[in-house]
């Protein structure tokens, strides 16, 4: 299994109603996307972050499934301008030694088929995870 990992804290500009329309976009990808095995949205708590979202995949095929799902493309699309500062990683019970690796390509893979998606986390003023310059 992959876990994959989303840590947000929105800009102070970031009004009620966009701050809930990106919570419920997360929580539509989990609804949608038939890679996703489970998932969870909601407040971070005990971090530097505001809300996370965590979304269960079975291996690479359905974490590369996961992130050019349609709906993964609309929650960058409606949620990518509001981060501060975005923490995206992924945890395994894969003992892999390259899976790291692999999980970057397919970030580098999924970046290269839609660049709006790479140009909108490269004005995240604070991004730390796979998919640029890795």
């Amino acid at each position: 299994m992959i876990y994959h990992i989303n840590r947000a804290t929105l800009k102070a500009t970031a009004t009620p109603e966009q701050i809930e329309e990106a919570l419920e976009s997360w929580r539509n990808q989990g609804r949608s996307n038939p890679a996703v095995k489970s998932f969870l949205v909601g407040r971070d708590h005990g971090g530097d972050f505001e809300y996370s979202a965590v979304f269960a995949v079975e291996d690479l095929d359905g974490l590369f499934a996961y992130l050019t799902h349609p709906s993964t493309y609309e929650t960058d699309r409606i949620g990518l301008h509001l981060a501060e500062r975005l923490d995206i990683f992924d945890v395994s019970d894969d003992d892999d030694p390259e899976l790291y690796s692999k999980i970057q390509e397919l970030h580098r893979r999924r970046n290269e088929h839609n660049p709006d998606v790479a140009a909108k986390i490269a004005e995240v003023p604070t991004y730390v995870g796979a998919g640029l310059d890795d």
